[in-house]
């Protein structure tokens, strides 16, 4: 089926417009929450951590990738009911979650609370905007009408503005401009308009059809990147699909590439690139490329773009958003609907 013939069947709540819209929304999320006061000292935090899930907990990761070799004090994203023991009153805590009303989420925020951290919330609404409110907590407050996954923009500027407003962080509002031209210019050669020649996320979703995505990333700037192409066709497309980091990946999963050569044309690896990452993992990954390709399907490779590291990172999450979505209308998925976690949110509200 035509690619233009299927997004109009098979898209039916606009997914691919939300991922196109991602430059605009960079500088909407920008503009948006400047009234909102973050007056906390610097000096006493000893240590940062963000309590998400899914598509709330992906902005800890890519903040994480973007600043962490400027802190001062450790970065932690934290997807779990329980907070870490060390987090107290010389934490910072950002407490994000879309709807307000993640379980796993507003455990962890009461606990937050419990130990008397400063706290920072990020939400759309729910138990969580409604008991912030009443506690003083400074809230960012979200667009309605966003799946989780596809406002990660919304959720992750706040994140970046309240560690610059404290002064935890420095940030060039430059590169903001040149993230946001960077993203416009690849979705001039990436619109479903344009043909499968030498549009990078067309081609992904047709090398994937059928196969299980593999994506390898090394630590560092891309790390969050691969997080989040795993997440997004699952996700969007419906697929299962792993992942892991360089060297990490070295000193174990490696092996596991001696599966049946049948098995491993099931696979598709995809590596996601940047120009800054560590000399020897440009040379692991280089190596491993070809002890792959020796019984599996080539690997394909995404690199990113830009100067800045935001527009670097975020160029290789539009491809790979792009990616998933048209994956999900060749596979005849409609990429908006999670049926399977409303589901299971339906059976764990059931048994409380």
């Amino acid at each position: 089926m035509e690619l233009q013939q299927a997004l109009a069947q098979f898209d039916r709540s606009n997914m691919l417009e939300r991922v196109l819209n991602i430059p605009e929304q960079l500088a909407r999320a920008w503009a948006s929450n400047q009234n909102v006061q973050v007056s906390i000292d610097a000096a006493r935090i000893r240590n940062i951590l963000v309590c998400g899930m899914g598509g709330s907990a992906i902005s800890g990761d890519v903040i994480r990738s973007l600043v962490e070799d400027q802190l001062q004090v450790p970065f932690l994203v934290n997807r779990s009911y329980d907070i870490p023991p060390f987090v107290d009153s010389n934490s910072l805590v950002f407490i994000s979650s879309y709807s307000g009303d993640t379980e796993e989420t507003l455990s962890a925020y009461r606990q937050a609370r419990e130990r008397g951290a400063n706290i920072i919330c990020i939400t759309g609404g729910g138990v969580l905007r409604a008991s912030a409110q009443e506690a003083g907590y400074p809230i960012f407050s979200l667009p309605d009408g966003y799946p989780p996954r596809s406002a990660l923009v919304f959720l992750t500027i706040p994140i970046l503005q309240s560690l610059l407003r404290i002064g935890l962080i420095e940030f060039d509002a430059r590169h903001l401009d040149e993230a946001i031209a960077v993203l416009k210019a690849l979705r001039e050669r990436y619109q479903p308009a344009q043909g499968p020649e030498h549009n990078i996320p067309l081609i992904i979703a047709g090398k994937v059809a059928g196969k299980i995505p593999i994506v390898y990333a090394g630590t560092g700037l891309l790390e969050a990147a691969a997080t989040r192409w795993r997440g997004q066709f699952s996700e969007n497309a419906e697929m299962l699909a792993y992942g892991n980091v360089f060297s990490e990946m070295n000193h174990n999963e490696i092996v596991g590439w001696g599966i049946p050569d049948a098995q491993k044309q099931k696979l598709q690896c995809i590596y996601l690139r940047d120009r800054d990452d560590h000399p020897r993992i440009k040379l692991r990954m280089d190596i491993v490329r070809e002890i792959i390709e020796e019984t599996s399907n080539p690997v394909l490779e995404v690199w990113s773009e830009g100067d800045s590291p935001l527009a670097r990172l975020f160029s290789v999450i539009f491809t790979g958003d792009l990616a998933s979505v048209y994956a999900a209308v060749q596979n005849e998925i409609d990429p908006t609907p999670v049926k399977k976690i409303d589901h299971l949110k339906e059976i764990l509200a059931a048994r409380q």
